[in-house]
């Protein structure tokens, strides 16, 4: 071991000492935020469906993030996520502003067919289609924030 790699900053897990070398090989790529990003905009449009637009315009936010963390990431794909996060996120962020549902339907349903335009650019076999159903476990139902539990 060389006298430069012994002092380059490591930090411990619990198990073992990581460089930053290591713990930046760990960040994840789009294969393990996809789904993460898929599963938010599923959420999406459910929220929006029932008229829960604070929660609407937070899975909007979470996507956002999800997006930039994977642009910085996977710097290849940057260009069209940003592009994604303002014309498609941005078009819906309008119609959820405006509680518009049918500006709503169309720019989600625009950002699915651009989605997996970008899927063909990336030579990825991936098609999106939003599940006939919200998912399970959810509840979209618009409440008081304070009445929360």
């Amino acid at each position: 071991m060389s006298t430069e790699e012994t002092t380059k900053p490591t930090g411990w897990n619990g198990y073992r000492f990581l460089s930053i070398d290591d713990i930046a090989a760990m960040q994840p790529g789009l294969a393990r935020i996809m789904p993460v990003i898929a599963g938010r905009y599923w959420k999406l449009y459910y929220a929006a469906k029932a008229g829960n637009w604070v929660h609407a315009k937070f899975q909007v936010g979470e996507i956002q993030e999800l997006m930039k963390f994977g642009s910085v990431t996977r710097p290849k794909y940057e260009e069209n996520l940003e592009k994604f996060i303002n014309d498609n996120l941005g078009a819906i962020e309008t119609a959820l502003k405006n509680k518009d549902l049918a500006a709503f339907e169309e720019a989600y349903h625009q950002g699915i067919k651009d989605a997996n335009d970008f899927h063909k650019v990336y030579e990825k076999p991936i098609t999106w289609k939003l599940p006939p159903s919200p998912p399970p476990g959810m509840e979209f139902t618009p409440r008081d924030i304070g009445s929360w539990p």
